[in-house]
């Protein structure tokens, strides 16, 4: 896979990658209010997840193939997957906060909660079984796949790299529909919309591009 130097992981641009995403979540928990509400929980876990912390867990990933000592690679790989399990946790607790805010607004009018009817709510169930399935791949190559008890940490897997990524890509995709569906309408105005999704674009396409060629 051919590198290129503008993208790595080590460079300007990756740090303004991490730096927006990390504005970007906190922006979301402040404009929810957190922790005033229920709802509040969920743009800032996911945010916090998606923007925040992936971001970091892609470049410990990617600082792991340059190292050439089996025990820095291993320390780096390592906290790509604690890393990415944290996120994953951030992720499900936004998920459950959003779930049960809607089942307490239904039952409030004794009415049935309708979930996953928007391209949102769709796109971020996608995005959390991807995410799901990338974890399951990595659990099965680091305990499962040679000897059941010793963790392997230099595997390698096209499979898990695609899915992850698209992962990530999708979660990007939905954070976007909402920026600029009602919620954003209501939070951040027609200018604020604008800007928002143009840095989640931008720090996405760095992450992106410093996956494939960083």
């Amino acid at each position: 896979r051919m590198a290129c130097p503008i993208f790595d992981v080590g460079g300007v641009l990756y740090k303004i990658a991490i730096t927006g995403g990390t504005a970007l979540s906190l922006l979301f928990a402040f404009k929810s209010k957190f922790p005033s509400t229920l709802f509040s929980y969920h743009p800032t876990l996911l945010g916090i997840g998606w923007l925040a912390i992936t971001p970091l867990a892609i470049k410990f990933l990617r600082e792991s193939k340059k190292e050439t000592k089996k025990e820095a690679k291993v320390e780096k790989v390592k906290l790509h997957g604690y890393l990415n399990g944290a996120a994953f946790a951030a992720c499900l607790g936004g998920l459950y906060a959003i779930f049960k805010n809607k089942e307490n607004m239904a039952a409030a009018k004794k009415q049935v909660a309708k979930h996953l009817v928007s391209p949102h709510a769709q796109l971020g169930a996608v995005s959390t079984a991807l995410t799901f399935v990338a974890l399951l791949i990595s659990f099965y190559k680091t305990y499962l796949e040679k000897n059941v008890g010793t963790a392997d940490y230099t595997w390698r897997n096209k499979l898990h790299r695609i899915v992850g990524m698209l992962a990530y890509v999708t979660a990007g995709l939905a954070i976007i529909l909402i920026v600029n569906g009602p919620w954003g309408h209501h939070n951040l105005g027609k200018a604020g919309k604008l800007a928002v999704s143009i840095v989640l674009s931008l720090v996405q396409s760095i992450v992106v591009s410093a996956y494939l060629w960083g």
